[in-house]
């Protein structure tokens, strides 16, 4: 199973003491690496094994048809591409959400 918690909130709703922030991060923009660092590097599960958990499954879920299907001519096309060589820093600045909350931010 995988969970973002992605529950973006404004900088206002975030900027104050704790017990009175609101409660959630940005999660869905960082989780891909997160699973490649704790899940893939690690041995506990492989590439096809991520596409599962993190599109197929959720699709079928979800109950959205099409997902899933081969990539192959003819065939609709819907494709992540992973350099999973790749190695950056995490920067809020550069989120779509409308949340910059993150402990992975450096």
């Amino acid at each position: 199973c995988v969970a973002t918690d992605h529950a973006p909130h404004p900088h206002e709703d975030k900027d104050c003491e704790w017990a009175a922030a609101a409660m959630g991060m940005v999660g869905l923009e960082t989780a891909l690496s997160v699973v490649q660092q704790t899940m893939v590097d690690t041995g506990l599960i492989d590439w096809a094994g991520v596409a599962d958990r993190m599109s197929f499954r959720p699709a079928a879920i979800g109950r959205l048809e099409g997902h899933g299907r081969p990539v192959s001519a003819g065939e609709p096309a819907n494709l992540t591409l992973v350099d999973p060589a790749y190695r950056g820093a995490v920067d809020p600045a550069g989120f779509a959400s409308r949340s910059r909350n993150t402990p992975y931010e450096g």
